[in-house]
């Protein structure tokens, strides 16, 4: 029996980069658009705001960003994958358990699953997998589900 178990530290990093990223430049651009909509007024843009209070705000993104990472990934370990006597066993989009058998998979590909990148096994009627790319020994795995790949 082999066990993959999701390497949850490194996707919440990466999980906490990624959301990070998306606010910063969302706040950055939603502040620039009120600036020139305004009439180039800083006073008027960043009358609800201090100037001085927005090193604050992206440090609350960094924490919000953090937190909500932890509780996602800390939420997918339970999203390993186990193939025992041919069986493959993980879980489906929903986080519930599928397990069907090795030669059923019809095909795999890569899939963004609301900004996580994920490899989706594919059985047809007996539903789907979903691996994180961010898994133990993910080469290996592949390269056995690969063989099976119709």
């Amino acid at each position: 029996m082999a066990v993959y178990e999701v390497k949850w530290k490194e996707l919440a990093k990466y999980m906490t980069r990624q959301l990070s990223i998306t606010l910063a430049v969302g706040f950055a651009v939603l502040m620039l658009i009120r600036y020139v909509s305004t009439g180039f007024s800083i006073e008027t843009t960043f009358e609800h705001i201090h100037l001085n209070h927005i090193p604050l705000v992206f440090l609350g993104i960094f924490l919000f960003s953090l937190t909500f990472a932890f509780l996602i990934s800390a939420l997918l370990r339970c999203a390993r994958v186990t193939i025992n006597n041919e069986t493959i066993s993980g879980r489906n989009y929903w986080l519930f358990k599928k397990e069907f058998k090795l030669e059923d998979i019809e095909k795999s590909f890569l899939f963004s699953s609301n900004g996580m990148p994920v490899v989706v096994v594919d059985a047809g009627k007996n539903g789907d997998i979903y691996i994180p790319i961010h898994i133990e020994n993910s080469e290996e795995l592949f390269s056995i589900l690969d063989k099976y790949q119709k």
